[in-house]
């Protein structure tokens, strides 16, 4: 692990430090497309300097998710009358026209074969479905016998494969190739249904790669079912501001961001795998949004491996998604009562799982306002899963930038230094200890990380570390090793104050889906 060079941090680089780990992703802020009107407050905003109980802030409802897919939403094709279009390769243009005056509940046939489009096919009606014959297999870019493929290489600049605003839409069995931005966009729109649909761009590693594979935003009632997303520059599979959604039995694999829950309310994310991303798996919040995620389980996914370099472009990105450190397994900014699981973490060369305050990207408590004060992180229940380990001992790959990932660079500066004085690894679980704010250093875990039942590699020692970024990312900024390091707090996973069970009223978010 390289030893850094430090120089005295300005301000402005020292919000740089403590924000680059934090922000993989978030929602194109370019888009103008009307909000969806979904701005349900999840709970009394609760003052993050006081040492309270976060099981009170958003509470619980019961939703096990049962509808999987158009069964939730005011609008319904029962009764109605419906319509079927089919429509072979070489009819693109007969498609496109078609797309243009559909009326309600109409479903739409793609034969096997490979589609070649030069604009989005947009979509602004309600009940449709669009079906094709399948998704095919990683790599495939042009259908076969049994599969189909859009293909949009030589679409127009700027534009998506599918544009959707329109209730109960469902799509299935049919890949989107080389989107020019997202693969699947889906706005404003209830009861959608993605299942069996797979993203990928041709080329791995290219920052002018599409954004997003699956994109449901300003939504509500989403599954993401059987889906696989390869090779985005910004998130394989998403899901923002949104309320109540299922991403389950998927595969993200080679994107900069694998699953990204953003902004979200009761998502149940299961049985998914996402590996070689630079970042598995993030839940977070971000200033400015309305919506203010909370309870959002993340039961039997597998973690492992994101070691992908960061590929996103740091001028292009509608985001700071390029600040990412290689290696991230998990981690959770300005998230309340997350549930994580049954899962599996390994091998991800800077950290399994990190736990992070909003304010370590916008210090400003006002500009969190518009979802009532969100930037705390609280309540997250890590119990279950299964640490393989391999994990923090290559922070950033090695490859740290102290301009372009700064974090990344100051946890390799700091366990640099911890190695010389016993501690090889960054431990499995990364808490910022910035929540609450001004934090009281007295207090061990007030803003209720419980760590129980998990399985670690034998001969752990510790397994949580409390960061301390207000006092340890200074000290790292003068060249202080040694008190950056003192600064620090690590844990073992028996720790008392981090033992506890969950968090109440506990989450039923996903309990009738087995």
């Amino acid at each position: 692990m390289p030893r850094l060079q430090w120089t005295r941090a300005t301000s402005a680089t020292l919000l740089a430090l403590v924000g680059a780990l934090s922000l993989t992703a978030c929602s194109d802020d370019d888009d103008n497309t009307p909000d969806s009107g979904v701005k349900v407050d999840a709970g009394t905003n609760t003052d993050a300097g006081t040492d309270t109980d976060a099981g009170s802030d958003a509470g619980s409802v019961d939703t096990g998710i049962p509808w999987d897919g158009g069964s939730a939403g005011t609008f319904s094709c029962e009764g109605k009358a419906t319509a079927t279009l089919t429509f072979a390769p070489g009819q693109e243009e007969e498609l496109q026209d078609k797309v243009n005056t559909l009326a309600e509940c109409t479903t739409i046939t793609l034969a096997a074969g490979t589609f070649t489009f030069e604009n989005a096919i947009t979509i602004r009606q309600k009940g449709i479905t669009l079906v094709g014959a399948g998704k095919g297999t990683k790599g495939q870019g042009t259908g076969g016998a049994s599969s189909t493929v859009l293909v949009f290489t030589g679409a127009a600049a700027n534009s998506n494969g599918l544009d959707v605003v329109g209730d109960r839409f469902e799509v299935r069995d049919l890949a989107v190739w080389n989107a020019k931005k997202d693969a699947i966009r889906v706005e404003s729109s209830t009861d959608v249904v993605m299942r069996r649909v797979r993203t990928e761009w041709a080329e791995a590693d290219k920052e002018s790669n599409g954004k997003y594979g699956l994109y449901p935003v300003k939504s509500k009632y989403v599954v993401i079912d059987d889906c696989e997303a390869y090779n985005a520059a910004d998130a394989g599979i998403y899901v923002g501001q949104t309320q109540y959604a299922v991403v389950r039995n998927s595969v993200a694999k080679q994107n900069v961001a694998g699953i990204e829950i953003e902004n979200t309310q009761y998502a149940y994310v299961l049985g998914n795998t996402a590996q070689d991303n630079t970042t598995g798996l993030v839940v977070f919040d971000l200033p400015g949004n309305p919506i203010k995620g909370t309870d959002i389980r993340v039961k039997n996914n597998v973690i492992t491996g994101n070691n992908r370099n960061n590929f996103a472009s740091v001028q292009a990105s509608s985001s700071t998604v390029s600040q990412v450190p290689a290696g991230t397994g998990t981690f959770m900014l300005a998230s309340r009562r997350v549930e994580l699981t049954g899962n599996t973490w390994g091998n991800n060369n800077t950290v399994d799982v990190a736990v992070l305050s909003g304010l370590s990207i916008d210090p400003n408590p006002a500009n969190w306002s518009a979802a009532g004060g969100n930037f705390a992180s609280s309540d997250v229940y890590v119990h279950g899963n299964t640490f393989q380990g391999g994990s923090g001992d290559s922070v950033d790959n090695g490859n740290v930038s102290q301009s372009l990932r700064p974090l990344g660079a100051a946890l390799a500066a700091l366990y640099a230094y911890g190695e010389t004085v016993g501690t090889l690894n960054v431990e499995h679980l990364l808490w910022d200890g910035v929540d609450p704010a001004p934090r009281n250093r007295a207090q061990v875990n007030p803003i209720n990380i419980c760590f129980m039942d998990n399985t670690l590699p034998s001969g752990t020692t510790t397994a949580i570390v409390d960061l301390d970024l207000q006092a340890a990312v200074p000290l790292l900024g003068n060249s202080d090793l040694v008190g950056a390091w003192g600064a620090t707090r690590h844990y073992a996973a028996n720790k008392a104050e981090f033992n506890c069970a969950g968090f109440t009223p506990a989450l039923t978010i996903g309990d009738l889906i087995p």
